[in-house]
């Protein structure tokens, strides 16, 4: 006979202190119910329950069972529940937060072909530059650019953001292309609060011998959005260090020219982080695999149309 259902028999009689209510629950005969009991005690070689017309009890030995058959039942069901979810639309709700520059550049957009993707999937994202306690706000996770993640939440990283300077058409007539990072000191460059005066140059080549350069540049302009960086960049205003995302359709347009192809800018890594590794809802893996995978689609591109 099927263990399975002599084990869920044996269960639902103790839960339920009656053979004929175990039956009538699981949609079977007193009859069959006993059997099933029958074969169980006879597959493990004790007895589990002590029967008569009059009474019924759970054994010495049923007791000591009872919990490792509640645990196997557990196990069974959420086998066939995930492996129903591989056939199922994915449902529910995840609530995001990211800096505003971020959000605006990459993220809303990634979140809409996402959407597109899974569309029974609610999205709820708040787009700030003031770092939130998650679980105050009811937060699910956050997706930040940082190479300084906060000790209390848990990190996964999706991907490496490539930084580049860049500059327009107009400013580079004006003042010339620097040709190298040091050339950068004979230019204005428009910072941002969070990367600051030190640009850290790494070359592409990997070579070992090639050593880091940090050149720390002085700038007239400094501003806490990436946006706002950009528009003052196509202005003219001077040389700024953006993530390379960001300028896509810039440099496509020409309305900026990529700088010092052969380097890359201020490494970051672009992490999603939640309170607590030990429980992630399955739509947290749906999405973060989907941004893993997006993200690393539009590296190879931009690096080989620019790079």
């Amino acid at each position: 006979m099927d263990r399975i259902i002599s084990m869920e028999v044996f269960v639902s009689t103790v839960d339920l202190g009656s053979l004929t209510a175990a039956s009538e629950a699981l949609g079977m005969s007193r009859s069959m119910a006993t059997r099933h009991i029958t074969a169980l005690e006879k597959s493990l070689g004790v007895c589990l329950l002590y029967r008569s017309t009059r009474s019924l009890g759970i054994t010495n030995a049923g007791r000591d069972l009872l919990p490792f058959c509640q645990n196997i039942l557990e196990q069974n069901a959420q086998l066939y529940s995930l492996a129903q979810e591989q056939h199922s639309q994915p449902k529910g709700r995840i609530s995001l937060v990211t800096s505003i520059s971020f959000g605006q550049g990459y993220l809303a957009q990634a979140i809409e072909q996402f959407m597109l993707k899974y569309p029974d999937i609610e999205v709820d994202l708040t787009l700030s530059n003031q770092s939130l306690d998650l679980i105050k706000h009811g937060v699910d996770m956050a997706i930040e650019l940082s190479n300084d993640l906060p000790e209390s939440l848990i990190g996964k990283k999706l991907a490496d953001c490539p930084s580049v300077v860049c500059a327009s058409p107009q400013y580079l007539v004006e003042h010339g292309a620097p040709l190298s990072p040091e050339d950068l000191l004979d230019h204005n460059c428009l910072i941002h609060k969070r990367i600051g005066n030190d640009w850290l140059f790494v070359s592409k080549a990997g070579s070992k011998s090639a050593q880091p350069i940090n050149v720390t540049v002085t700038s007239n302009y400094s501003v806490n959005d990436s946006s706002i960086l950009l528009n003052a960049a196509i202005n003219g205003k001077g040389i700024a260090c953006l993530p390379l995302p960001f300028i896509d359709n810039e440099a496509q347009t020409g309305a900026l020219t990529i700088l010092l192809t052969d380097c890359q800018v201020n490494p970051v890594g672009i992490w999603a982080l939640y309170p607590s590794r030990q429980y992630q809802p399955k739509l947290h893996r749906y999405l973060l695999d989907f941004l893993q995978q997006d993200l690393s689609l539009k590296h190879e591109q931009v690096d080989s149309i620019y790079l």
